[in-house]
């Protein structure tokens, strides 16, 4: 399915339904009639958004998903079926997680709580974000030591199985890889977005 078929069948699926009730369940605002969605820690408009993040963004807005967190972490294996997604995901946002922020993991704390996130206690250097209201990911980083080189992983809440498909999953997470690593590029300090 191409991108302009996947943005009209989730505009379809969106249009309906009560724009006040898709804002209660996932924390959007809508005003003229645009939604409005914070990715990160910044609102932005559901028509600014690219591609990638629009059909994202739509999927999120059409899904109805739990807004209160499990507290159970879970790795994208325990996604069904993500283990034949499993190594787009890891290509798409694993691999440039610890390629980016694996020498200096540092940055990762400092990057994430600039854009809304929180010192996490998994890995060596972990930080918590909701890269959307109710969607809260943990990247982390495991640094090099004198047998291995760094690591890194990037967990989800259970609830996130209500939110996206694993298919999904893999773009949002190398999506939310790619702004974490702009926004360290970029220098964004607490409470700006890049």
């Amino acid at each position: 399915m191409g991108y302009d078929a996947a943005i009209n069948l989730a505009e379809q699926k969106l249009s309906q339904m009560q724009p006040s009730d898709v804002c209660e369940a996932c924390g959007a605002r809508y005003e003229n009639g645009e939604f409005f969605l914070r990715w990160f820690n910044m609102e932005n408009p559901l028509s600014t958004a690219s591609v990638t993040l629009k059909i994202l963004w739509l999927h999120y807005l059409a899904a109805n998903g739990s807004k209160n967190e499990s507290g159970q972490l879970i790795a994208y294996r325990e996604i069904a079926p993500a283990l034949f997604y499993e190594p787009n995901f890891y290509k798409r946002a694993v691999k440039p997680l610890i390629g980016f922020f694996g020498s200096d993991p540092q940055k990762l704390i400092e990057t994430g709580i600039a854009l809304g996130g929180e010192k996490a206690s998994s890995g060596d250097v972990s930080v918590k974000i909701n890269v959307l209201p109710y969607l809260p990911v943990i990247f982390i980083i495991w640094e090099k030591s004198e047998e291995f080189p760094p690591d890194g992983n990037i967990l989800f809440d259970k609830t996130a199985k209500t939110w996206f498909a694993a298919e999904d999953l893999a773009v949002l997470a190398g999506a939310a890889v790619q702004e974490l690593i702009n926004a360290c590029k970029n220098g964004v300090k607490k409470g700006e977005s890049g």
